[in-house]
C-alpha cells in the first residue's frame, strides 16, 4: 500500500527514446511531371543532416529542426508509374520510404518571341504538342479557334515518347491545319489538344505591333494584313484619346494586302497606355490594340578632361533634360569619371568647377542605351619659369596667382593660388580657368619683385610665362672696430637660401676698404675674412637699388695685455708669453720690468696663452678675445726679487732658515748680556 501511494507523488524515471526515421506525410501522392511534392517527417539524429531521394536520385538535402524534416521537391521526367520517395538520415544511414505516382499529362503551346515582343498579323506559328509521364507513342488532335470563332484542325499528330516519359511534336499553324487558317485578326487564338480522352488548352495572341511594351526612342512597328488594293487605310496611335501619330491614307500593298507604319517614340513621350487603330476596317474583328510606354534607364559614364586631355578630379557634372532641370548631379573621381543611371530621354551634361561652368559646350546625348561621354573643360595649367637677368633659372621662388571670376549664380568670387619654383626654376599652377585675367606675383624671402597682369587663353599649352628677377647693385664697406676702413679684407657673398654652398660673389676691399657687387634680388649672407680669419658674418636684404652695407669688424686690431705676477702679486720681468689662435702661434713676447707683455693688431676669437720662465712652462690659460683685454696671470710657484727669480718653495725655506739664524743670534746675544750683568 505504501508503494502504491508513493507512485502518486514520486515521478518515476522514463528513459529517453530517440525518434525513428519516418515520412509522416507526402502531399500530393500523385500528379504529373513538374508537381511540387511536400515531404514532412522526422529523422533519428537531432539537428542532423538529411537527404531526399526520388526514384533513387537525390533531389533535396538539408538540416532537421530538432528531429523534424519539412521540405519540397519537383517531380522530374519519368514514365507513368509509382516511384519511391526516400527520406535518409545521413548520420545513421536509416531510411523511410513512401511512394508517388507519376501521371500522364499533355501540354499544348505556341512558340512565341520573348516578352515584350509579340506575334504580328501574318505570322506563321509553330505549335508544340507535349506529353509527360508517357510510356508509348501518343496520337493527338489539335484545334485552333481564331478571334472570329472559326476553328481549324490538325489531326492524328504522332507524339513519340522517350525513355524518361517525355515526348513532343511540332505542327505549323498555318500549313498543317485545315480550313484555310490565317493570322489576319488581332486578338487571342485558343488552342485545344485531345489525346486518349484527355485534353489540354493553350492560346497565343496576334497583335498589330511587334511588341506590347516600349521605352522612349524605340520604334513601334505596326503591320496589318489581308486588305485589298482598293482599301485606303490609316494607322493611328493615341494617348488618352489624343492622337500622337497618324499615317497618311495609303492603299494596301502586295499579295497579302499589307498596311504598315513606323513610329519612333520621342524623348518627351508620356509614360503609360497607348492605343493603335487601323481605320477603316471591314474585318469581323476590330483592328486595334494597346501597348505601354514604360520607364527605362541606362548607364551613362562621363569623363571630364582638361585642355591637355588629362582627367579632372572634383568636377561637378549636372545632367539635365528638357522637362526636369538638374535631374542628377555627380562629382568626378581622380580618374575623371562619374556615372549616371538615367531614364531614356534627351539629356544635356554641363561641367562646373568651383561653381563656374567649365565645359566648353553643353554636351547633349540621346540616352537610348549604355553610353560613354567625354566633356572637355576650359581648364589649363599655368607654367611659369623664373630666371635671373643672365637667364639662369631660380629655385625656391614663391609665385602666386590672384584672379576674379563670375560664378554660375552671377556672383563675383576672388581667389588665389600659390606655389614655389622647383629645383629647375619652374612653377606650375594646375587646372586654372582660361580666358580670365590673372595677377602673377613673384617674391623671394617674402619680398615681391614682379607683379604682372595677363590673360591666359586655351593656347597656354604652347607658351611659357617667363618672369625675370632683377639685379641689384650693392656696395659693402668694411671697417675695423675703430671705424677705420679695413683694407685688403676678403668679402664672400652667399645666397641665404642655399647657405655656404651658394657662393655668388667674392672680392677684396683693397686700399679703400670697400667692394661693389651686382646680385639678383633677394637675401644674402656676407662674410668678411682677414688673413684667412672670419671677422664678421651678417645678412643683407638686397631689395632696393642701390644698397650700401657697412660691416664693422670689431674683432680686428684688438690689443691683449698679459700681466705675469709672482706669488706675492709682483710683476715678473723677462717671462716669455706666447699666444696661439686655432692652433697657430700668433706672437711671442717677454714681459717688461712691470711684468706686462702687450700684443696688438689681433683678430678676435679663442686664444691660448702660454707663460714660460727660463724656458720652463708655468701657465696655460684660454680666453675669448672680442675686445681689448688685460689678463693677469698669477704664478704662485715663483717669487721675483728684482731680476732674480726663484721658486716659492726655495724662497720660503730660505726665509725660515734666516729666521732661525736670527733667533739663534738674538738668544746668544741675550745670554751674553745677562752673563755680563751678573758678573758686574
Amino acid at each position: 500500500m505504501i508503494l502504491l501511494v508513493l507512485t502518486f507523488f514520486v515521478p518515476l524515471p522514463v528513459p529517453k527514446v530517440s525518434a525513428e526515421v519516418s515520412i509522416n506525410q507526402l502531399s500530393p501522392t500523385k500528379g504529373p511531371v513538374g508537381t511540387v511534392v511536400s515531404v514532412s517527417g522526422q529523422i533519428s539524429t537531432p539537428n542532423g543532416t538529411y537527404k531526399i531521394f526520388f526514384n533513387n536520385k537525390e533531389v533535396e538535402n538539408g538540416t532537421a529542426t530538432d528531429y523534424d524534416v519539412s521540405d519540397t521537391f519537383v517531380v522530374q521526367n519519368q514514365t507513368y508509374g509509382s516511384y519511391p520517395v526516400k527520406l535518409n538520415d545521413v548520420n545513421t544511414k536509416e531510411n523511410s520510404t513512401d511512394y508517388f505516382t507519376v501521371q500522364t499529362d499533355y501540354i499544348v503551346k505556341a512558340v512565341t518571341p520573348p516578352y515584350p515582343k509579340q506575334l504580328q498579323e501574318g505570322s506563321n506559328i509553330t505549335i508544340r504538342a507535349i506529353v509527360t509521364g508517357g510510356n508509348v507513342t501518343t496520337f493527338a488532335n489539335i484545334t485552333v479557334t481564331d478571334p472570329a470563332s472559326t476553328t481549324h484542325s490538325a489531326l492524328n499528330i504522332s507524339i513519340p515518347v522517350f525513355q524518361d516519359g517525355y515526348g513532343e511534336a511540332n505542327v505549323a499553324y498555318l500549313t498543317d491545319f485545315d480550313g484555310n487558317p490565317h493570322t489576319f485578326y488581332v486578338g487571342t487564338y485558343n488552342m485545344s489538344l485531345t489525346a486518349l480522352s484527355k485534353t489540354a488548352a493553350g492560346n497565343f495572341t496576334i497583335g498589330l505591333t511587334d511588341a506590347v511594351e516600349y521605352h522612349r526612342f524605340q520604334t513601334v512597328y505596326v503591320q496589318a494584313l489581308n486588305y485589298t488594293s482598293n482599301d485606303v487605310l490609316k494607322i493611328k496611335i493615341t494617348y488618352n484619346d489624343k492622337i500622337v501619330f497618324e499615317s497618311a491614307p495609303n492603299n494596301a500593298s502586295g499579295p497579302k494586302g499589307i498596311i504598315a507604319a513606323n513610329w519612333t517614340i520621342p524623348a518627351n513621350a508620356s509614360l503609360g497606355l497607348y492605343r493603335v487603330d487601323v481605320t477603316p476596317t471591314g474585318k469581323p474583328v476590330p483592328e486595334n490594340q494597346t501597348f505601354t510606354i514604360v520607364s527605362k534607364s541606362f548607364s551613362c559614364e562621363v569623363k571630364t578632361v582638361n585642355l591637355k586631355n588629362e582627367p579632372l578630379e572634383g568636377i561637378v557634372v549636372e545632367a539635365n533634360n528638357t522637362t526636369t532641370l538638374n535631374v542628377s548631379t555627380n562629382t568626378t573621381t581622380k580618374d575623371g569619371l562619374t556615372s549616371f543611371y538615367l531614364e531614356a530621354t534627351n539629356y544635356t551634361f554641363t561641367a562646373f568647377f568651383n561653381n563656374k561652368q567649365v565645359s566648353n559646350t553643353t554636351a547633349e546625348i540621346r540616352l537610348n542605351g549604355t553610353v560613354a561621354l567625354n566633356i572637355s573643360c576650359s581648364l589649363a595649367h599655368i607654367t611659369i619659369a623664373v630666371k635671373d637677368t643672365e637667364g639662369n633659372l631660380l629655385p625656391f621662388v614663391s609665385v602666386s596667382a590672384n584672379f576674379t571670376y563670375m560664378t554660375r549664380t552671377d556672383s563675383i568670387t576672388t581667389s588665389a593660388v600659390s606655389t614655389e619654383t622647383n629645383l629647375t626654376g619652374i612653377a606650375t599652377f594646375r587646372n586654372l580657368f582660361t580666358n580670365i585675367n590673372y595677377t602673377i606675383e613673384a617674391s623671394r624671402y617674402d619680398y615681391t619683385f614682379s607683379t604682372t597682369t595677363t590673360n591666359f587663353t586655351s593656347a597656354i599649352w604652347f607658351d611659357w610665362f617667363n618672369i625675370t628677377c632683377p639685379t641689384r647693385e650693392f656696395t659693402i664697406k668694411v671697417f675695423d672696430r675703430n671705424s677705420v676702413p679695413l683694407e685688403d679684407a676678403v668679402v664672400n657673398v652667399y645666397d641665404w637660401g642655399i647657405g655656404l654652398n651658394g657662393l655668388v660673389g667674392t672680392g677684396n676691399t683693397g686700399a679703400i676698404g670697400e667692394i661693389t657687387f651686382n646680385s639678383t634680388f633677394g637675401k644674402y649672407t656676407v662674410r668678411v675674412y682677414k688673413v684667412g680669419m672670419l671677422l664678421n658674418e651678417t645678412t643683407i636684404l638686397l631689395i632696393d637699388q642701390p644698397t650700401t652695407l657697412a660691416v664693422y669688424c670689431k674683432l680686428y686690431r684688438l690689443t691683449l695685455s698679459v700681466n705675469v705676477l709672482d706669488y706675492f702679486g709682483q710683476g715678473v720681468s723677462n717671462a716669455n708669453v706666447t699666444i696661439e689662435r686655432e692652433g697657430i702661434v700668433i706672437s711671442s713676447l717677454n714681459t717688461g720690468g712691470d711684468g706686462f707683455a702687450q700684443f696688438t693688431g689681433l683678430i678676435g676669437g679663442n686664444y691660448k696663452i702660454f707663460v714660460y720662465i727660463a724656458e720652463k712652462p708655468y701657465k696655460i690659460t684660454t680666453i675669448y678675445l672680442q675686445e681689448p683685454k688685460t689678463v693677469a696671470l698669477k704664478i704662485e710657484e715663483i717669487v721675483s726679487i728684482g731680476s732674480f727669480i726663484t721658486e716659492t718653495g726655495y724662497f720660503i725655506t730660505a726665509i725660515f732658515i734666516l729666521l732661525i739664524v736670527v733667533v739663534f743670534l738674538l738668544a746668544f746675544i741675550y745670554r751674553r748680556i745677562r752673563s755680563r750683568q751678573k758678573a758686574e
